[in-house]
């Protein structure tokens, strides 16, 4: 994994903890839509980590293949 690839994963996890803790506190203070919606950003950020990590897992396969 290079450092371009080690920092976007720095980068969203990150943004993921932020949006833990705002969802958190959106709930707190009874408005749930809001925390719906940071919720929704939480699960993409989940997702475009786990992407990112399958895209350099399968970079790595392929330059150590070839």
């Amino acid at each position: 994994m290079n450092e371009t690839d080690v920092k976007r994963i720095e980068v969203l996890s990150y943004v993921q903890q932020m949006l833990g803790e705002l969802r958190w506190m959106a709930h707190s203070i009874d408005y749930p839509m809001l925390g719906y919606f940071i919720e929704m950003a939480y699960i993409e950020s989940e997702d475009a980590i786990r992407s990112e990590r399958e895209a350099n897992s399968d970079r790595q396969k392929r330059d150590g293949a070839a």
